[in-house]
């Protein structure tokens, strides 16, 4: 938490961004471990995403869920018209091969479904969670993505999103406010709930979006939650884990606490220390590791990397070290102990920007 209001910190944390899609390869490495686990294995500072502390409840949708061979279809029927969304197992993974979204007629429905959901509190439940990781770390929430995001990244995709606001432009627009306000109440529990910081899983990336669509659709909105959560004492984090360097002068303009899951090239564009060159030391970082890196390096390619990355973020105020987004399927383990290790021996605040890898001791 000192990180995470950027205080002074005894040594640089070390939380990847893990789930249970990387726990579930462990066994192929000899381990059988769940996901806090393997964090406390790995002796890091663990931040459990996603853990629920707010639920929407609708009583006008009723969903009926079918599986057919490797494709799963989702049918959300109200009294106004009935939305299908597919998806298909690919591998070890999912994928949405149908978008929710796909007509004018759909946005109409879904804008209803948003405006008969409420919010209501799961304040014990995330309590209950976060005793149990206890002074390991933090259990934390996430918050709603901003609509623009909500729509590119699950309802409708960007080639939906971009056609739909150039020819419905009225009812796109209806549907992004409707969305927010409903944002805004799920934000305001959240600025009455006992988490001490909210995350939003917002994926910016300028593969995805311009800067125009980002200052249109998305920095007022974030403005808006950050006000909120900030007058409710929270830290607001956003996680933003593509490609960033277009507009990342409009993201430290923001009034988002930190930036989570920072990715370097070449999954993402934006090194951590020209992140903290050009947002300064107000922003949090979290992140620095590009996670597909972590499955091909070697142990010691790893403590090179980390160092490296490490050196360029010296003195390490406000830092946490992380994955740029999930660690992914298959990672060594050996590489995230390799990782502990740097920051075991050589993250001590403030950093001098002297760490030499060859120093670093691995058992």
């Amino acid at each position: 938490m000192a990180a995470l209001r950027g205080e002074e910190v005894d040594r640089i944390p070390w939380s990847p961004c893990m789930d249970g899609y990387y726990t579930s390869s462990l066994p192929e490495q000899g381990y059988n471990m769940d996901l806090i686990e393997t964090l406390r294995f790995l002796r890091s500072d663990i931040m459990e995403r996603h853990v629920p502390i707010v639920e929407a409840v609708c009583s006008q949708v009723s969903v009926r869920e079918v599986s057919r061979g490797d494709t799963i279809t989702y049918e959300y029927m109200t009294p106004v018209g009935t939305l299908v969304e597919e998806r298909k197992r690919s591998g070890k993974t999912i994928y949405r091969s149908k978008y929710l979204l796909r007509s004018v007629e759909d946005i109409k429905v879904y804008q209803y479904i948003i405006e008969h959901t409420s919010y209501q509190p799961c304040f014990d439940e995330f309590l209950e969670r976060d005793r149990f990781i206890g002074d390991d770390g933090l259990a934390t929430p996430s918050g709603n993505l901003t609509p623009i995001q909500s729509l590119l990244q699950h309802l409708m995709g960007v080639e939906g999103v971009v056609y739909n606001l150039a020819d419905y432009p009225q009812e796109m627009n209806e549907l992004l406010e409707a969305m927010h306000q409903h944002n805004l109440k799920s934000y305001g529990l959240l600025a009455e709930s006992p988490a001490p910081v909210v995350f939003t899983y917002e994926d910016t990336s300028t593969t995805v979006m311009s800067a125009d669509m980002y200052l249109t659709y998305s920095a007022p909105q974030l403005d808006e939650y950050a006000k909120i959560l900030h007058e409710g004492g929270k830290v607001f984090i956003t996680h933003m884990c593509g490609k960033l360097k277009g507009f990342a002068h409009l993201i430290g303009a923001g009034a988002m606490d930190g930036v989570d899951s920072l990715c370097p090239p070449t999954t993402g564009d934006f090194w951590a220390h020209e992140a903290r060159g050009l947002w300064g030391e107000d922003k949090v970082i979290i992140g620095g590791i590009e996670p597909p890196s972590l499955v091909w390096m070697s142990v010691r390619e790893t403590v090179e990397y980390v160092t490296e990355v490490l050196n360029r973020m010296a003195p390490g105020k406000a830092f946490i070290l992380s994955s740029g987004d999930a660690v992914a399927y298959g990672t060594p383990i050996e590489n995230l102990l390799a990782v502990t290790a740097v920051i075991e021996q050589r993250g001590q605040y403030p950093l001098k920007g002297d760490i030499r890898p060859e120093e670093i001791l691995l058992t």
